[in-house]
């Protein structure tokens, strides 16, 4: 059984503590706007939390507060996401209190001035409107369009449906009211039908859920955002925005990219989302007592299901000692035994694979809990497949998730093990044992420990088994138990063969599709970063290469050409690139460059030999006289290094 990855109100990760307190919040400020932010990298649960307190009692119980749900991302094609939110809010909220007095009425009459925003909005006509206090010319040929639309069908209308459709049509044309025709009393005065609204209604607080706007492109999350803070920031309105922070303050650079760094000890980007966000939550990554809790309620659950009653005790158990995670008591074996006593030897299993794997999981995740969830569900598929092809009886569960920790965190060290194994007769490394070994002799010999090998040492020879030992990860893995000396590794190498229909991005159109994300730009570049972080070296490399190919073939060089930005990803997540990349671009004709190339380098190089390279490379272009613009910048740039170095 696979273990979901979507939203849930069931808490795995003691989030209650952060939903409870927001609900306190909204409880405590119902008379108030107020807009509060919870955040978090991609899969850290913001989804999950604001699930929790739309299903709280205190809100979901009380009938004088209306609940609502908005997904940004849901949303992202649309024209104008601003109108969007607005709209949906209206519409969902008419449609919960359609009984209560004039909320139709009133709900109509707001929809219409949705529908007069979205016109102004054309061509410009909103400043248009706001000097003149008439429709645009281009407004009134939208709606003329409109009009001519429709006048093949007047012949099967009635002379008074006609009327009708012309009536609404030509209230478009007429001129803004006197007291409207600017911007701030177009907001003053939907701001003040809108609060009637809620009175109308007998809402005492409405609470509107934003779920998935760091998931938007920038347009859409900042259109948003405003959409909140112009229109809707009303007396008794409440918003919980689900976001990466960082992600926003990214959508804000992109949206105002005039705008200077800072102004005084803290960014304009921070300074935009902290006037936005009145009180801001930050869930936290996952530390090492709690992943490894974590890890034991997923398999658990998969094992007896969410709704077993000793799986609830489990689970309440659980609460209680994330509490105090730095007491370190977690969950003990007579815990989980008691979960269900008729599959002890499958619960047994389940403890020690957590106990295990948990510390190692959660450093290399992060303490993300998606990127767990989907190290779990790959585990769990390679066993079923085992399953089916009639070879799980010789697929351990705990040797097959401490291969894949190398495999997922060490890849060509799992490469390694992997050449060796299927050259062996039959299929056990006997480098892995030595190095298993070696270990236990060191612990042993407390007294006198063995010395790690240098690096200088470990780089003498390709096969040299010394220099894995000299990474720390290695070490630490290798004392994991079981031991894999003895073990042929054969079948376990087998099953990974199927990896790419668990969860590469390669897996997605083949490499060819891969490559065609790795062109994008902005934003849509950064949500596939995991995806690349994952990437085994093979699909790296095709990529690399292909997108290289883009880049050397590309004339025009005054903007960055397609593909460079995700060679760059790649780079940053592969560093053996870092070096080729450097190469690639000293490559390219001086002449055509633009100052682009000398920015955004700190994000991608954290190899020595390769910023070595690029600081040699513009030196070089600072020297040259054939493209002035880029001679300054690349000045500016080895000038600036001078100085932090100093």
């Amino acid at each position: 059984m696979l273990i979901p990855d979507y939203e849930t109100e069931v808490d795995f990760l003691n989030c209650e503590a952060i939903s409870n307190t927001v609900v306190e919040l909204l409880v405590q400020n119902r008379s108030r706007a107020l807009t509060i932010g919870i955040h978090g990298d991609w899969g850290a649960g913001k989804s999950s939390i604001l699930k929790m307190v739309q299903r709280d009692r205190d809100l979901a119980g009380d009938k004088a507060v209306a609940c609502l749900w908005f997904n940004g991302w849901a949303f992202q094609g649309f024209e104008d996401a601003k109108t969007v939110l607005i709209e949906a809010i209206i519409t969902e909220l008419c449609q919960q209190r359609s009984t209560f007095g004039k909320v139709k009425e009133l709900g109509g009459r707001l929809l219409k001035r949705v529908e007069w925003l979205k016109l102004l909005k054309r061509g410009g006509g909103l400043v248009f409107n706001a000097v003149t206090g008439l429709p645009s010319p281009d407004q009134i040929g939208s709606v003329l369009e409109k009009l001519n639309a429709t006048i093949g069908g007047l012949k099967d209308m009635s002379t008074d449906q006609i009327k009708e459709k012309l009536t609404e049509a030509s209230t478009f044309l007429k001129p803004a009211e006197a007291a409207e025709a600017n911007l701030p009393e177009i907001i003053h005065h939907f701001r003040k039908e809108f609060a009637d609204l809620l009175d109308e209604a007998k809402i005492n607080q409405l609470v509107v859920l934003i779920d998935d706007l760091d998931r938007c492109l920038p347009a859409t999350a900042i259109a948003t955002l405003e959409a909140i803070r112009l229109f809707l920031f009303v007396p008794k309105t409440a918003f919980v925005i689900g976001a990466d922070e960082g992600m926003i303050e990214y959508a804000v650079r992109q949206h105002f990219p005039d705008l200077p760094l800072a102004s005084g000890p803290v960014s304009y980007t921070r300074n935009y989302l902290e006037k936005l966000i009145q009180v801001p939550f930050r869930i936290p990554a996952l530390g090492t007592q709690e992943t490894r809790v974590y890890v034991m309620l997923l398999l658990i659950e998969s094992l007896l299901g969410s709704e077993h009653a000793g799986f609830k005790k489990l689970l309440s158990g659980a609460k209680a000692t994330l509490n105090r995670p730095w007491l370190g008591t977690g969950l003990t074996h007579a815990d989980v035994r008691a979960a269900d006593a008729a599959r002890a030897a499958e619960l047994d299993a389940a403890f020690v694979l957590a106990t295990r794997i948990g510390p190692i999981l959660g450093e290399g995740t992060k303490g993300n809990p998606r990127q767990i969830k989907r190290f779990l569900n790959a585990m769990l598929v390679r066993r079923a497949i085992a399953k089916a092809r009639n070879f799980d009886d010789e697929v351990d569960q705990s040797k097959l998730a401490k291969l894949m920790l190398a495999e997922r965190f060490q890849e060509d060290f799992y490469n390694y093990l992997a050449a060796k194994a299927m050259s062996s007769d039959d299929g056990k490394v006997a480098e892995l044992r030595a190095f298993e070994e070696e270990l236990k002799a060191e612990k042993e010999e407390t007294d006198t420990p063995k010395k790690k090998p240098s690096q200088q040492t470990s780089e003498s020879a390709e096969d040299d088994g010394a220099k894995w030992l000299a990474r720390d990860w290695l070490r630490r893995w290798l004392t994991i138990p079981p031991s894999l000396g003895d073990t042929d590794l054969r079948p376990y190498v087998f099953v990974t063969r199927d990896k790419r229909a668990l969860a590469g991005p390669a897996s997605i159109g083949g490499i060819e599709g891969l490559v065609e994300k790795l062109t994008g730009s902005g934003l849509a570049l950064r949500m596939i970063e995991p995806e690349v972080r994952a990437l085994p070296t093979q699909d790296a490399e095709a990529a690399f290469k292909a997108l290289s190919e883009r880049v050397l073939q590309a004339t025009e060089l005054k903007s960055p050409p397609e593909g460079f930005e995700g060679l760059g990803i790649l780079a940053k997540h592969h560093p053996r690139f870092q070096s080729q990349l450097v190469n690639l671009i000293s490559a390219l004709d001086v002449k055509s460059l633009g100052i682009w190339i000398v920015r955004g380098w700190n994000e991608i190089l954290t190899d020595g030999a390769a910023m070595g390279q690029l600081q040699a490379l513009l030196q070089e272009w600072a020297a040259q006289d054939e493209n002035a613009t880029l001679k300054r910048a690349a000045g500016q740039a080895t000038a600036a290094v001078r100085k932090r170095k100093s």
